[in-house]
């Protein structure tokens, strides 16, 4: 990006890689040019001044030819290279903001949008550049005193990540991820790609997102981790305690659901997944491959069960997971069970009482079914 060292207000004005970061920021453009302006702090006030004219140009642009484009924009900066006849001997003065640089540039402008710009045109080369950069988040236009930070794992084991809201993430190899220090704003946002648990600190009043490829993980506190790697057919998001909800970037009613308070879209509970199948925009809601216990050490029951109604040995097995077993309960309840599951895994658990009583499960939207005819007299 050495070119914009040397870039005045109406050559930002005028790049279409600027014009994209400015009209539509993401994961990529918005750290591209952020290090680019730590690294040259005498551009900000230029490049502020253009993001200024760009934001004025909004979306009010009526079609015109690639010529008539050409002459209005060549006009407009042949117009801005006029010597202004100022008096120097009051540079010391405030300079009035319909004299400024960029207020000049914006009146330009004007001119030929009432005229009409060409949108058309503008959305297909911005297409074609945006066909190189995968959009991670819609975002608002950055502000340039955010400080980012990024996290890369180029190890090959796992390293712990320590936000300053006392989050903590673990960041699995070949991983990384992006946010902003200190958050601001009314959201904690985190971009990932890669894989990695996170472990997030309560705060109802700023909810913590996470965007991963196309979808968007949004928790108030919470444990969970998310496989989003780039070459992957999938990404997964899977719950270890709290509850998250998940959505596609593509939801039209994404704002909706970043902004509102409470939590919308898919939510899982604990042992619960989402498989976001990305070629085909499938969500599947299932269950974690080995889910686990979730109470505390000092509630877990022992799973020694002598001609105790079945009825009750799926209750105590589903409170014990967090997991809903659904099931006929008039139809269980006479039927006694008699088993010790104190060391199976849950699938284990489950298959054992379901031979025992000639049932089957299965698991459906992150439940388990329970298929019985009741048990044999």
């Amino acid at each position: 990006m050495d070119q914009y060292k040397n870039f005045g207000v109406e050559d930002f004005v005028w790049d279409q890689f600027f014009r994209q970061w400015i009209l539509a920021p993401n994961r990529e453009n918005d750290l591209l040019w952020n290090v680019w302006l730590a690294e040259n702090p005498g551009s900000v006030r230029v490049v502020n001044e253009a993001r200024q004219v760009v934001l004025s140009l909004g979306t009010k642009e009526a079609e015109l030819s690639d010529r008539e484009i050409r002459d209005a924009v060549n006009k407009t900066i042949a117009r801005i290279h006029e010597p202004l006849e100022e008096d120097f001997s009051t540079f010391d003065r405030p300079i009035p903001f319909y004299r400024a640089t960029w207020f000049q540039i914006a009146a330009s402008v004007a001119i030929f949008i009432i005229a009409g710009l060409s949108w058309k045109s503008y959305r297909s080369q911005m297409q074609l550049a945006s066909d190189t950069i995968q959009v991670e988040a819609p975002v608002s236009p950055p502000a340039l005193a955010v400080r980012m930070i990024e996290k890369v794992n180029s190890g090959n084991k796992s390293i712990l990540v320590q936000l300053e809201d006392h989050s903590e993430i673990t960041l699995k190899p070949g991983s990384s991820i992006r946010y902003a220090e200190p958050f601001t704003g009314p959201t904690r946002e985190v971009y990932l790609l890669g894989e990695a648990f996170f472990d997030i600190a309560k705060d109802p009043d700023r909810p913590f997102m996470v965007y991963a490829n196309e979808l968007v993980t949004k928790v108030l506190g919470t444990s969970f981790t998310i496989k989003a790697y780039p070459s992957s057919k999938e990404v997964t998001v899977e719950v270890k305690t709290g509850r998250v909800s998940v959505f596609a970037k593509s939801d039209p009613e994404l704002q909706a659901k970043l902004t509102r308070r409470e939590l919308q879209g898919i939510i899982l509970s604990p042992n619960q997944k989402i498989i976001f199948e990305r070629d085909v925009v499938r969500m599947e809601k299932t269950l974690v491959e080995r889910p686990e216990i979730v109470l505390p050490k000092s509630k877990i029951p022992h799973f020694q069960f002598e001609d105790t109604p079945a009825s009750e040995v799926f209750a105590s097995i589903g409170n014990a997971y967090g997991i809903e077993i659904i099931y006929d309960e008039e139809l269980l309840k006479g039927c006694p069970l008699t088993a010790s599951l104190d060391n199976q895994p849950l699938h284990e658990k489950l298959s054992i009482i379901c031979k025992a009583m000639e049932a089957t499960y299965e698991v459906l939207d992150g439940q388990i079914i329970i298929h019985s005819r009741g048990c044999r007299n």
